[in-house]
Order: C-alpha cells, then sequence, then structure tokens
C-alpha cells in the first residue's frame, strides 16, 4: 500500500514539473514577444520623429523660398538705377533699402546664406545656366554674370544661382 501513493505522487510530481517546463517556456515566448513589441515601439516613435522632422524642414524651406523671391524683387527694386527712382537719401528708398538688409538679416538668422557665383567656376550642383557669351576676360566655363542669386542652408542647396557662362 506504501507504493500506491508514492507512484501516485510521483505521476503528480512529474505532471507539475512539466506543467512548470511548459509555463517557462510560455513565458520565455511571451517575454521575447514583449522586447520585440517593445522595441518595434521605439523604431516607431523614431521613424515619426524622423518624418516630423523631415516634413517640418520641408515646409520651413517652402516658405524661405517664397521669403527669397521678396529678398529678389527688394534687390531688384535697390539696384534700379532708373533716371525716375528716388535718390540715394530719399526716406522712401532708404525704406526699402532698410527692409531689404532686415530680411537679409532674418534669413542669415535661419542659417540662409547667399552663394558666391561671380568669377567662379561653373558646377551644375550649384548653379543653373541660363545662358552663355563669348568672353575673353574670362576663361571658359567660369560665370560672368549671376542672373539670380542662389542660397545655401546650413550645408544643403536651397536655391540653386541662375548664371551666364563664358565659352
Amino acid at each position: 500500500m506504501s507504493a500506491e501513493p508514492s507512484n501516485g505522487s510521483d505521476a503528480t510530481a512529474a505532471d507539475i514539473i512539466a506543467e512548470i517546463e511548459s509555463l517557462r517556456g510560455e513565458l520565455t515566448d511571451l517575454n521575447g514577444k514583449w522586447l520585440r513589441a517593445l522595441a518595434d515601439l521605439d523604431n516607431f516613435k523614431k521613424r515619426v520623429e524622423r518624418d516630423r522632422s523631415r516634413w517640418a524642414q520641408s515646409a520651413r524651406e517652402e516658405i524661405l523660398l517664397d521669403v527669397l523671391e521678396v529678398v529678389d524683387n527688394f534687390e531688384r527694386a535697390v539696384a534700379c538705377e532708373d533716371p525716375g527712382s528716388p535718390p540715394p537719401d530719399d526716406p522712401f528708398r532708404q525704406g526699402v533699402e532698410l527692409t531689404l538688409t532686415h530680411l537679409v538679416d532674418v534669413l542669415e538668422k535661419h542659417g540662409v546664406r547667399p552663394l558666391v557665383a561671380c568669377g567662379r567656376e561653373f558646377d551644375p550642383n550649384l548653379h543653373e545656366a541660363v545662358g552663355h557669351v563669348e568672353s575673353e576676360e574670362h576663361e571658359s566655363n567660369q560665370i560672368v554674370q549671376e542672373v539670380r542669386r542662389g542660397y545655401t542652408i546650413g550645408d544643403r542647396l536651397l536655391r540653386c544661382s541662375r548664371v551666364t557662362v563664358a565659352k
């Protein structure tokens, strides 16, 4: 009779050990799934932040390109040497010049810098050739005139320069 309880308790002990091993395996699987889900969440957060940053940068560049068009117009107004244009000491002209200076300062504050093009060698990554001219004073492929100024923002090109190049 003493053999029966020990056989029954051995079978119960074996069942309990098997159940413990089964639960350990399940725990390991669930822990692995939890760690993967945590890593996926972290990757998702990073991807959303990266996308948000790119969208913000793109929106910022669009606005800056529009402001550059305004700067171009102010520069043309200041450079105008028409006989009917106001003299340098005219308050209206001075106001336009101050506005242009302020716009340029704001752009510089946001990391927008003009490209220097005249006298440099043509670089298709920075310049857009809108014309070619014969020139004995300039070497071939050298920029003779800047039609529209180009700008960088940080180390990236924001707007390329439109230039005339010597043949």
